[in-house]
């Protein structure tokens, strides 16, 4: 055997790889040193002679045969307040956020940025887990804030003490509690004072993303570009034809990303179809918005000091009955997502996979299944159900 590396070094053979445009049925993929290398087609089959022939490094390079099943770029989770038993508001330590990571992996994500509402206990507690947890950026790149400026009209499953008006002071206070690792926050757009926001935290390196809002279109301030709008259909005034709503916005092909709540309890079949079609595919990020309870067992949770209820109707207040978050994650939102909608499963996946990278600014080397990328990959079974990250493989076989 050569020397490589018996993890960073691997070859796929016979898997449907799920590729940004399309799934290449039956193919082969080679990776070295952690980055993909080859992609065969499947009527390539002169694989692996030709391969090792002109290419020595994978002489000896351990085989993975997945007939039968598909491989898949990691998930991206890019708006999930908690999932399992932790909700990232109130971790106890990092070894609470690692433990989350490892959950997220069974359904298939590779990467999450913990969402929370605005406390200053909770955003410290966060960054501190965060920077002691030793996960790589690639896998928490950092912290999703929704709110506080947000409107009180609108506010959802947002608690009325977690809301303010615009104030730049509070903002900064903000990013400094943050300590670099805020990337994206919520704001919505018809508040008074909120375009000195914009430019504060998008100095800062923070993507603006408009949401929870009562905004006609006359009534928004728009950022500049780059920025996202925040679970499009979701806590924000609906399409209308005339007056118009910040949902309207979602279709004017001005903002550069669109979240949508794909688990099908947020929004109804006619609306995910509709999302599916008019938002361009490089706009379309797919969330889950999970909390915690997502993908355990149905049950009653401890949120913010309040009691929340999971069902099939989603996780919602015990004392009110509002919805505030999702139990489903990852690969249940790509599923639903690809049924309701009727879009090809690769379209599905580029949406929380691709595009969300994209926004966070990691897809030059994640995202994708392309020669040059890392292979951050999941190995799943043909139903979707059961995800294996190569390595675990390998090092299943080595031990």
């Amino acid at each position: 055997m050569n020397q490589n590396d018996s993890v960073g070094t691997y070859i796929i053979e016979g898997a449907d790889l799920i590729l940004s445009d399309a799934i290449l049925p039956h193919a082969t993929l080679a990776v070295r040193g952690g980055r993909i290398a080859h992609i065969f087609a499947d009527n390539e089959s002169s694989f692996p002679t030709e391969l090792i022939h002109s290419d020595p490094s994978f002489d000896g390079a351990p085989l993975i045969h997945a007939a039968d099943a598909f491989v898949a770029p990691s998930l991206v989770e890019m708006h999930i307040h908690g999932c399992g038993r932790w909700g990232f508001e109130r971790l106890s330590g990092p070894e609470d956020l690692v433990a989350a990571a490892t959950f997220l992996e069974t359904k298939g994500v590779g990467c999450c940025v913990p969402t929370i509402l605005w406390d200053e206990q909770a955003i410290t507690l966060l960054v501190a887990a965060i920077l002691a947890s030793g996960l790589p950026r690639t896998t928490v790149p950092g912290i999703y804030l929704e709110g506080p400026f947000v409107n009180l009209a609108k506010r959802g499953g947002i608690q009325s003490e977690s809301i303010r008006l615009p104030d730049p002071s509070l903002a900064q206070e903000i990013l400094d509690a943050a300590q670099g690792l805020l990337k994206i926050v919520t704001l919505a757009p018809e508040l008074d004072g909120v375009a000195p926001l914009y430019r504060i935290f998008q100095d800062a390196g923070v993507l603006v993303s408009l949401g929870h809002s009562d905004a006609t279109l006359e009534s928004l301030v728009i950022p500049e570009h780059p920025y996202s709008m925040t679970h499009l259909f979701n806590a924000m005034r609906g399409i209308d034809h005339k007056e118009g709503g910040l949902a309207n916005l979602a279709f004017s092909l001005s903002p550069d990303y669109v979240e949508l709540n794909g688990d099908g309890i947020h929004v109804n079949e006619t609306c995910l179809r509709l999302g599916a079609r008019a938002i361009p595919e490089d706009s379309l990020i797919l969330i889950s918005d999970a909390v915690i309870g997502a993908g355990l067992p149905h049950g009653t949770f401890r949120y913010y000091e309040h009691d929340v209820v999971s069902t099939e109707r989603g996780v919602r207040y015990a004392e009110t009955g509002v919805l505030m978050g999702s139990n489903r994650l990852g690969i249940d939102v790509v599923r639903n997502f690809a049924s309701q909608a009727g879009v090809p499963l690769w379209q599905a996946v580029r949406a929380m996979s691709l595009v969300p990278r994209r926004a966070l600014g990691m897809a030059k080397d994640y995202g994708s299944i392309e020669i040059g990328k890392i292979a951050d990959l999941f190995i799943w079974d043909k139903e979707l159900e059961i995800a294996t990250k190569p390595e675990a493989l390998l090092a299943g076989e080595a031990g």
